[in-house]
């Protein structure tokens, strides 16, 4: 199984050709000024509903991976419970009370004129 890269423009001109590349060659790479930016994959033959659950398994574990590597990247990935209970209780306590949110007043609806 080959990935290729496949410009956006090459797709718009010619979306048979990279569709019928995909299904036979696999997952190709769309790249926008040279940028990987989207993927096209073949469709599985389980089903859509078994290739959404994966494609939503794989956006889950990019996102994890994604926070993980900030804690690491800030220092708190080695935190233990009693302190992330603490950065939570101060996060929670420099929030403003419920009652200093709404300083709006509320809106008065306008009356109703008859009409003639």
């Amino acid at each position: 199984m080959s990935i290729a890269f496949i410009t956006a423009r090459e797709l718009s001109k010619q979306p048979a050709r990279v569709l019928a590349r995909v299904k036979k060659s696999g997952p190709q790479i769309i790249t926008v000024n040279g940028r990987p930016t989207a993927y096209l994959v073949p469709a599985s033959p389980l089903g859509i509903e078994s290739d959404i659950d994966a494609l939503r398994g794989l956006r889950l574990r990019q996102t994890l991976a994604t926070a993980q590597a900030e804690a690491v990247r800030a220092g708190s990935a080695g935190l233990d419970m009693n302190a992330i209970d603490a950065e939570i209780a101060a996060a929670r306590a420099a929030r403003p009370a419920a009652a200093a949110k709404s300083t709006r007043p509320a809106r008065k609806s306008a009356a109703r004129k008859p009409t003639a």
